[in-house]
């Protein structure tokens, strides 16, 4: 019986994708060396082969020794330290003493290297702990083989620039002639040593045997042009019944799905023909370069195609209240669906877009710049960040870069607004307000609406900008309402503030009772930590609580008494609604608008909130009249415009890095300190702290 000899050719029709093979070769060596290296970080780490060169090959004794020498370094620095300090300190500690005797390191010597020690830990160390180390690192050195060395690691590892590379990754690769050109017996005495030169130009390009001097993307950039270029040689030199632009659209489509690489490569093969199989081999090797300039095409067609005039309006002061007839009404609603239909229309994704676009234009988009691109802040690069302001400043310094946003300017007051006087309130509500001379703008756009009505309110401001006193004036016109006769009924309501945290409701307890003192108002904080006896609740106007804990006191059916008494209920940072604990203030909110349907009782709800998208729905959550009610203002309201700096360090060595983050941070605190400023200055742990301390 006669056996089939095995055939190269049956090996080669099969589909193999080199990448495919390639990633999952990557991952396997990944998963090995992680479990290689995850064994007992003092024997099998980076740090023992660096400080040991032959760490395989050392003995117990040398184990044991490097064990107690890092088990000295770990005591040396006092407590829990990220692996890369000790990675750190040991190393330096082992450079510092590895190079004297057991006997030749005298006090002074010592006591210098201790100083050097004690910049890069960041706090001081002591004497005995420094010699224990240095005696532990001479025996090291001397236990070790006199062959290996008295230098800590190679070269490489001094610099900081480790072989980590896969095995094979340093090899020239020279591709097989017959990927270049095809070559006679009668051309090689022709070609000589000028084809040795010239053959490195064809391993990237396309080669066409008609074209002296093909043009293989010489500026090394792989875009649409050169996809142009291409698809004009491959027409030229074939009989495709495609003309170029329709081959380079095609190209672009297939080069944009989802296959797997083999099927990739055979549908192109389709489009080009056998002969253009080198054209094939640039457009697989280059896929991600081609892929991003057609998304960027793509994605500035996109652009403008958009109607400016569709984006989200937001009302920038105050409230805005429109009145519309009705077939403007019709006509407006018929606008909103034409724009809906354009955002759908916009969303089919890539595909359509390119099925709708020519190439030309295609071409023409992805070589224009991006639409925010002028949004960058000046720099000599661009920023990943395609949403900052205008007047943004990148500044690059040795180590570490800065990104500087200037505030929003200010809002110009509008014709008729006026800031309202303290003097033109009430008697007893200028007792609340005592040292002040007038609300700010915030206050006094929405003072006619929160002090003379009983609409519900949301306000969405920005942090600073004033919203304890709306809470101030929506409470005093509360206790306005139950002033008859001259004397003040106490016991005819209550308000509940809902503070998020239990700091904050202790914090917001001590400010109103100190104004709201001289109208006789009790305010008491009702927490986990703070509880009330029946009589202080009875005694109490003002309960300042937290969301959880009211939850629990309006869960039990069995005592409204204190529930039926509220008047006004003020929820506080009610942004939390997108937080774990926004269920807890929806069931409030509900139980509250269930008792109001239920009773037929009023029950105020002041919602106060930093500045969100969707502020529309959240008053439609809180009932609230979006054009009595609902008050939004931007940045440009704050008090006090806000200017932000965000600077990124890039040094990649650990001890450089903490002496240029504290250089940095002593800089910025001098620099506000001498403008009369107060600072704050938040690290990561209670170590760092002291740390950070003892370095200002």
């Amino acid at each position: 019986m006669l056996v089939q000899l095995p055939r190269l050719t049956n090996s080669l029709r099969e589909p193999f994708d080199i990448d495919k093979a390639y990633l999952q070769r990557k991952i396997i060596l990944q998963s090995h060396n992680k479990a290689t290296n995850s064994g007992n970080p003092l024997d099998e780490s980076e740090l023992a082969r660096k400080i040991v060169p032959r760490w395989e090959e050392a003995s117990v004794e040398v184990r044991q020794v490097y064990k107690q020498f890092v088990g000295a370094v770990v005591e040396l620095i006092d407590g829990e330290v990220p692996s890369e300090e000790i990675h750190e300190v040991a190393l330096t500690a082992y450079h510092l003493f590895s190079g004297s005797a057991e006997g030749d390191e005298g006090d002074k010597s010592l006591n210098e290297k201790k100083v050097e020690l004690q910049k890069i830990i960041g706090h001081g160390v002591s004497y005995a702990n420094v010699r224990k180390v240095a005696s532990l690192v001479q025996k090291l050195s001397q236990s070790q083989p006199r062959d290996s060395g008295d230098t800590l690691v190679s070269e490489k590892h001094v610099n900081g620039s480790d072989d980590i590379s896969e095995f094979g990754a340093d090899l020239v690769f020279k591709a097989p002639a017959r990927f270049l050109v095809d070559v006679s017996l009668e051309d090689v005495d022709l070609l000589g040593e000028a084809s040795t030169a010239s053959s490195s130009s064809f391993v990237e390009g396309w080669y066409d045997k008609n074209d002296p001097h093909p043009n293989h993307a010489d500026s090394g950039n792989f875009n649409l042009s050169w996809l142009r270029d291409a698809c004009e040689r491959i027409v030229r030199g074939s009989t495709s019944q495609l003309s170029r632009d329709d081959l380079a659209m095609a190209i672009s489509r297939v080069l944009d799905s989802d296959k797997p690489g083999e099927e990739i490569a055979g549908d192109l093969l389709d489009l080009v023909g056998d002969s253009a199989f080198e054209t094939v081999q640039d457009l697989i090797s280059h896929r991600k370069e081609l892929v991003d300039a057609i998304h960027h095409g793509l994605s500035v067609l996109k652009s403008n195609k958009i109607n400016p005039s569709s984006q989200l309006r937001m009302p920038s002061y105050g409230t805005q209240v429109t009145v519309q007839t009705e077939s403007e009404k019709q006509i407006d609603k018929l606008r909103r669906k034409e724009e809906k239909r354009l955002r759908r229309g916009t969303e089919y994704g890539a595909e359509s877009d390119m099925s709708a676009a020519s190439f030309s234009s295609l071409l023409e988009a992805s070589e224009r710049k991006s639409p925010f691109d002028d949004l960058i802040g000046s720099g000599q690069e661009s920023l990943v960040v395609t949403a900052l302001p205008q007047g943004t400043v990148r500044k690059h310094f040795k180590g570490y870069e800065e990104v500087i946003i200037p505030p929003t300017p200010t809002a110009p007051m509008k014709p008729g607004e006026k800031l309202i006087e303290i003097k033109e309130l009430d008697d007893f509500a200028q007792a609340a307000f005592r040292g002040y001379k007038s609300l700010n703008r915030i206050q006094s756009r929405i003072f006619q609406t929160v002090y003379y009505t009983n609409e519900n309110i949301l306000v969405c401001a920005p942090t600073g900008a004033g919203k304890t006193n709306i809470a101030m004036i929506s409470i005093l016109h509360e206790i306005g309402q139950h002033f008859k006769d001259g004397y003040l009924h106490k016991d005819e309501f209550k308000i509940v503030y809902v503070a998020p945290m239990k700091a904050l409701a202790a914090e917001v307890t001590s400010t109103f009772s100190h104004r709201l003192s001289p109208l006789n108002i009790c305010v008491r904080e009702l927490t986990g930590d703070m509880q009330l006896t029946k009589n202080e609740l009875e005694e109490t106007q003002m309960i300042v609580t937290t969301p959880e804990k009211w939850d629990v006191i309006t869960r039990k059916s069995s005592d409204m008494s204190l529930s039926m008494l509220v008047k006004l209920l003020i929820i506080d940072e009610v942004h939390l609604l997108n937080d774990d604990r926004g269920p807890v203030i929806e069931a409030l909110v509900a139980r509250t608008l269930r008792q109001v349907e239920s009773t037929q009782s009023m029950i105020r709800i002041v919602g106060l909130s930093a500045t969100l998208p969707n502020y529309i729905q959240v008053a439609q959550f809180l009932r609230v009249n979006p054009e009595t009610g609902l008050f939004f203002f931007d940045s440009s309201y704050r008090p006090v415009p806000l200017a932000q700096q965000y600077i990124g360090i890039s040094e990649q060595n650990f001890v450089a890095r903490n002496e240029l983050l504290n250089e940095i941070c002593y800089k910025k605190v001098v620099d506000s300190l001498r403008q009369g400023h107060q600072v704050m200055v938040f690290v990561h742990s209670r170590k760092d702290t002291a740390k950070t301390a003892e370095k200002l």
